[in-house]
């Protein structure tokens, strides 16, 4: 029983570091369980439930295996699945949209003979550069729209125009894909309950309208709560209730790092502009990804725009910069060997992430 629970904090390296200096920094610093924001908290648990709900039900795959069935060359597949992740990720959250099409992408380059690796990296940029457009597609965006307050009109200005570039700089990357014609026999996957799918989309619906402030987080947390308990209880059982901890424990430890006199000094000193905001961000994120870099950001500064743009630049670059892009390299290396993945990973990504620097910095 020990060792499993140690095998697993070792594969669950962020939130175990993040615990350990949550509970350290505790002995010396007042903590306030007030730090915590629950309503972030709250709205990414119920995410996590509904993405579940989406998958078991064979809603996203129904989607993906429908659109696939039209097309017939790899370039055209390549581009259908970009398009369709990153319209996913803006949705459903970048990493459950990963986890739902680069196993079909997998599949398909098996039955077709092709080599899905190109397709893939693309597909994780565009998770990441999708993911960003909507307050709700990633955990930075949804905790600093919340903390912020941000409005959509603000929030679609600041990304917006990077989002747009970044998705154009990956179409026209992908017309490198082999345009080779390939007749494969793609099986619809139909959806497993059209009752059960309809309800988790109003409950969906219903959540979303909390994210935007429009409804009452609390009773749509409740209500959404007792549906999937009364409907599908086993749902629980797969909620990434680590990554929930990671947010509490860095909720704390960036409060107590908020009572150090000298972490305030140095954030006085060098995050005065906001384009030193936006480059500590992006930077800060290839080293912690670009989540913990949100929620540490966020404490010494008052300039969200940037810490925005910082944390969704950042997300390309490293193979840690978001931990989506550890689930597409996941998925990868059990078919293929990946050493060449990364070649091209870290290729790609440096590319467009040197370009979409350049641009911000020129923005603003």
């Amino acid at each position: 029983m020990i060792s499993a629970i140690y095998n697993r904090l070792k594969k669950e390296t962020v939130f175990s570091v993040t615990i350990i200096l949550a509970v350290f920094t505790s002995i010396a610093f007042r903590t306030d369980l007030k730090a915590i924001d629950m309503k972030v908290v709250a709205s990414l648990f119920l995410l996590m439930l509904i993405s579940l709900a989406f998958e078991k039900y064979q809603l996203l795959n129904y989607i993906s295996t429908t659109i696939l069935s039209k097309v017939t060359s790899q370039r055209n597949i390549g581009i259908l699945l970009i398009f369709v992740t990153a319209v996913l990720g803006s949705f459903i959250t970048n990493d459950v949209a990963l986890i739902t099409i680069v196993p079909i992408t997998i599949s398909i380059g098996k039955k077709a003979g092709f080599d899905p690796l190109k397709i893939i990296v693309f597909e994780t940029i565009a998770a990441n550069i999708g993911s960003s457009l909507t307050p709700f597609g990633n955990p930075q965006n949804l905790y600093l729209y919340s903390r912020y307050r941000i409005s959509l009109s603000s929030f679609y200005a600041a990304i917006g125009p990077v989002a747009a570039l970044g998705m154009f700089i990956l179409f026209i990357l992908s017309l490198s894909l082999n345009n080779k014609s390939i007749n494969i026999n793609v099986q619809i996957i139909k959806t497993s309950s059209n009752k059960k799918v309809f309800m988790y989309i109003i409950l969906f619906i219903l959540t979303l309208l909390s994210i935007l402030r429009i409804l009452d987080y609390r009773i749509i947390t409740i209500f959404v709560f007792i549906n999937v308990l009364i409907f599908d209880r086993d749902l629980f059982k797969s909620v990434d209730y680590y990554l929930l901890g990671t947010f509490i424990g860095f909720f704390i430890f960036v409060d107590h790092l908020n009572q150090m006199i000298f972490i305030k000094f140095i954030a006085e000193k060098f995050l005065g502009s906001p384009k030193q905001v936006f480059l500590i961000s992006t930077a800060l994120s290839q080293v912690i990804s670009n989540v913990p870099t949100a929620i540490l950001m966020s404490t010494f500064t008052k300039i969200p725009d940037m810490i925005l743009l910082g944390v969704t630049v950042g997300g390309l670059g490293t193979l840690i910069a978001s931990l989506a892009n550890l689930i597409s390299y996941k998925f990868y290396i059990k078919e293929y060997e990946g050493r060449n993945y990364l070649k091209f990973f870290y290729k790609i990504n440096i590319i467009i992430l040197i370009i979409l620097i350049i641009f911000v910095i020129l923005k603003n």
